[in-house]
């Protein structure tokens, strides 16, 4: 009798619990990291804690902050939101720990509620699904992609508002584009198209015309957001669309599209599957174009291409759910649904590896030497970080230092053949190349991956007379200059 009724209470509230669980897996998934590794995943952490430090610090100030020319480039929306929270008391570090793992989770949450909305409660608890089985979505987290979470975020809410129609979708749109520039270029494209496509026939449609002023408010504002930093952060990159196109442009720090195909391809296929199938009865809405906009930077190989694998995957999530759901429901269901679940299974079992392989590239005591580093050097010093993954670090945790790293913060200014003769040249080559350097004290910073990479390659370089090792640190002091 009590199996009979837990039973028909469980068939009664099958939706409440296949939210709840759905919702444990995808908090375990995303809190996993912080319970395996004592530092953040990815690359970009530092990048993160040196800005938001330095909005803070301005909104203390009532100021604009002082940033170095690579930094100007960044949007700043993203930064601005945290500043007054950080100011007021909120440790830099959690915005880099669970905080950082609750914006992921809330981006899918709210990505499934708008659907559900729009589709039924159906599609939004298979969208959680999918997005725990996302690898490029977890891949995007791990990576620390904040401001792209966040712009996805905007941007799903300004379609949302763009669907009903209301005003709402303007100040989301806004923010879509002065917190990211890739994703706010998606969602300009999206609007443009689903505008150019529209206009023949709806000019005089008087709804048409307040949404195209809507477009037109939005744009203002991106306009004049940006345009302080024009070159850098607008122009430089839109050239660079037309200029640099395939092997010339630079894929972006993400897996080649090969890598998602043979690990996600399931999930990618059942998402271009729902795409296909909801192509007409769309009518080239922005959910629809987004995708599509997403796949000719892949396709052509346009600039940070690889960047896009992210968006991409994304925005074809709502429509794998709308397949899945829709085959789910076949008059032959049974065999359907035994092939469903085995591609779920399999799939599951390819994106738990992928989430398994990410690991450290830096460790705590390398992280606790760079704090430490104050001790030893003067106030005034630079700092210039022989690799450039802990040159991140380094800016990061030491926010008030001037620091660099090999093609990175635009200190030092050298290519690749100056970083070459530097490091396995001569010792006039060290000379010649360190005299270019105006700024002192100077000190380069050495780590466990440089001289894991270099290994014996080095060891001229290390004991150069250019150098004097700091005792205590992993520090190497300029002693000699262009005279020499």
């Amino acid at each position: 009798m009590n199996v009979d009724f837990i039973w028909h209470w469980m068939r009664r509230r099958w939706v409440l619990l296949a939210i709840v669980g759905l919702l444990i897996l995808v908090v375990s998934k995303f809190f996993y990291s912080l319970w395996r590794f004592d530092l953040p995943l990815g690359y970009d952490p530092g990048m993160y804690r040196y800005l938001f430090i330095k909005y803070s610090e301005a909104l203390r100030s009532f100021s604009l902050p002082e940033l170095r020319p690579w930094a100007q480039e960044y949007p700043a929306a993203l930064y601005i939101i945290t500043s007054p929270f950080i100011a007021f008391g909120v440790p830099v570090d959690w915005f880099l720990g669970w905080i950082w793992s609750v914006m992921t989770i809330a981006l899918l949450c709210a990505y499934a509620v708008i659907f559900a909305k729009r589709e039924g409660k159906a599609v939004g608890i298979v969208m959680l699904l999918l997005g725990l089985l996302s690898i490029a979505y977890f891949d995007g987290f791990a990576q620390m992609y904040w401001k792209t979470y966040v712009a996805l975020l905007f941007m799903i809410l300004a379609f949302h508002f763009f669907e009903k129609k209301s005003p709402w979708m303007v100040l989301f749109g806004a923010l879509t584009i002065m917190t990211h520039n890739q994703t706010g270029l998606i969602f300009a494209l999206a609007l443009i198209t689903w505008w150019i496509v529209r206009v023949p026939k709806q000019w005089r449609d008087p709804l048409f015309r307040k949404l195209t002023l809507a477009f037109a408010v939005v744009a203002l504002l991106g306009f004049i957001w940006y345009l302080p930093n024009w070159e850098r952060v607008f122009w430089s990159p839109f050239k660079s669309i037309f200029l640099l196109r395939g092997d010339a442009a630079p894929g972006g720090h993400f897996p080649p599209a090969n890598f998602y195909i043979k690990h996600g391809g399931i999930l990618l296929a059942i998402g271009i599957a729902g795409w296909l199938m909801r192509f007409r009865k769309e009518k080239n809405s922005v959910w629809i174009l987004a995708p599509l906009i997403c796949s000719l930077f892949i396709i052509f190989k346009l600039v940070f291409y690889r960047r896009f694998y992210l968006q991409f995957d994304f925005f074809l999530l709502p429509f794998a759910a709308i397949a899945l759901v829709h085959l789910w429901g076949k008059k032959k269901r049974n065999i359907i649904r035994i092939i469903i679940v085995v591609l779920i299974v399999v799939q599951a079992g390819m994106s738990v590896t992928q989430m398994l392989r990410w690991d450290l590239k830096f460790s705590s005591t390398e992280l606790e030497d760079i704090k430490s580093i104050p001790q030893y050097i003067e106030d005034d010093a630079s700092i210039i970080a022989l690799e450039n993954f802990s040159a991140v670090w380094l800016l990061g945790w030491l926010p008030d230092y001037y620091t660099g790293g090999p093609g990175l913060f635009d200190f030092p200014e050298w290519d690749y053949k100056d970083w070459e003769y530097f490091l396995l040249g001569s010792h006039d080559d060290r000379v010649r190349l360190i005299s270019r350097i105006e700024q002192r004290p100077l000190y380069f910073m050495s780590s466990t991956l440089f001289h894991r990479y270099y290994g014996k390659r080095i060891r001229e370089f290390l004991a150069d007379d250019c150098f004097e090792k700091v005792e205590g640190a992993p520090l190497y002091k300029v002693v000699c200059d262009g005279s020499w």
